[in-house]
């Protein structure tokens, strides 16, 4: 007897999931002079010479850009506020910055956006730079007074907060690879230093908002989470002497971040010891995923005989405008193996494509929510999903050439056009429904 089988063509998403898009105040405000990435920026440290003053004028377009997100009725958005939009000098509290993101917010929810709010998106005021930035410890205490700041004057009109966004991401990149504001090459102590301090000022954050919100009676259920970078590691050879490599920097990159927000303890290189008392100091986990990375053998000691780098030998079809390799499959095992460590709330708080000519974004949306789907199927809290992004931006140090957006930006006109991938966005978000087809 012949078995015919079945291709799935659709898959059904549950009204549990929340789906959005994902920005960052740095990458398309513009207009900022007080913030370390303008400084940065005049130093000709961004590619192609490019600026975070100009990024997309999202600072005098927040009316239509949340016209352009109902329009792709997006259900929540998650959003930085910009540190020195509040305190642009030190101990200086600026009611102009504060104003603009009562009404930026206040529109949102208007159009029935949920927010959540990032309070710390790779960026800083400049005089936190002055004083040595994350490697300084009374960096936590400045930061300490802008979360109260921002929670206090927000109120009841959010509820739910990012602490900092990817500090493995930021450490890496501002201490070991030079690529950030203050940036360092190689500097391990640095890196362990700063990283032990956003761990610090994460763990108080949360304390903090919780006391706050609840001291002050704000309407709402506070939720607090942990937003890391995750990708999925696989070394290049099948010596089992490099599982060490591996497992060394996995432990830097995910368990040491993990271990130390959400628990408070602090493992190796220091000795294992808590910063506050036992306890979870994370009401959701918050997934950044876009790729995996493979592991190579290497002679160079400072890295432990281990060399990071995307997969090679990709075809076109495979990997992103970055050379990132497509490959959703990672997003289950990372998701998977932080889930069942912890067993808090999940949300996907970045997961999208560098793809100007809009070739592959739509298969990689589809390809990764269907993992979302499967995970959801298999018991696995996820409640969110959110695109990066909601348009195109500064990608950093990497300047203008990435094309992440759902919306088409163009830079010298600061036109808008929504993507034929960000209306087949829309279409599974309002039919609750993946046409693999």
């Amino acid at each position: 007897m012949k078995v015919r089988w079945l291709r799935v063509s659709k898959v059904k998403i549950p009204k549990t999931l929340l789906m959005g898009a994902a920005t960052a105040a740095t990458q398309i405000e513009g207009g900022d002079y007080n913030n370390n990435w303008y400084q940065w920026s005049l130093e000709g440290k961004i590619a192609d010479g490019g600026s975070s003053i100009t990024a997309c004028d999202h600072w005098n377009r927040v009316a239509e850009d949340v016209c352009l997100m109902k329009e792709l009725s997006i259900e929540t958005y998650r959003m930085s506020i910009e540190w020195s939009r509040i305190y642009p000098k030190k101990g200086q509290v600026s009611e102009e910055g504060i104003n603009h993101y009562i009404d930026e917010i206040d529109l949102l929810l208007k159009h029935n956006i949920v927010p959540l709010i990032t309070l710390h998106h790779f960026s800083s005021p400049i005089w936190i730079q002055d004083i040595g930035g994350w490697k300084n410890k009374e960096t936590i205490g400045h930061f300490l007074n802008f979360v109260e700041t921002v929670v206090t004057f927000l109120g009841d009109r959010v509820c739910e907060y990012g602490v900092i966004n990817e500090p493995n991401v930021f450490a890496n990149d501002t201490y070991m690879d030079g690529k950030y504001p203050g940036g360092e090459n190689g500097n391990v102590f640095a890196f362990f230093k700063a990283s032990k301090h956003l761990i610090m000022a994460h763990v108080e954050s949360y304390q903090l908002i919780h006391k706050l919100r609840s001291e002050k009676g704000f309407k709402g259920e506070t939720k607090v989470g942990v937003l890391n970078h995750m990708t999925h590691f696989e070394l290049t050879t099948k010596n089992k002497l490099f599982n060490l490599t591996k497992k060394f920097i996995d432990h830097s990159f995910h368990e040491f971040y993990f271990k130390g927000m959400v628990e408070g303890i602090l493992t190796f290189p220091y000795v294992k010891r808590r910063v506050a008392k036992k306890g979870i100091y994370a009401d959701f986990i918050g997934v950044n995923y876009y790729t995996r990375n493979m592991i190579s053998p290497s002679f160079d000691i400072t890295t432990l005989f281990g060399e990071v780098h995307n997969t090679k030998g990709l075809t076109n079809e495979n990997k992103t405008d970055l050379d990132w390799e497509i490959y959703p499959k990672g997003l289950s095992k990372v998701i998977t193996r932080i889930y069942n460590q912890y067993h808090l709330p999940i949300y996907i708080t970045e997961n999208g494509i560098a793809d100007a000519k809009d070739t592959l974004r739509k298969d990689y949306i589809n390809k990764h929510l269907k993992e979302v789907v499967q995970l959801i199927d298999n018991g696995v809290d996820i409640q969110r999903y959110y695109y990066w992004s909601l348009l195109d931006n500064l990608e950093w140090n990497d300047g203008y050439g990435p094309r992440f957006g759902l919306i088409e930006v163009n830079y010298d006109t600061q036109v808008r056009t929504i993507r034929e991938s960000g209306y087949r966005y829309k279409k599974i978000i309002v039919n609750r429904e993946i046409d693999l087809d």
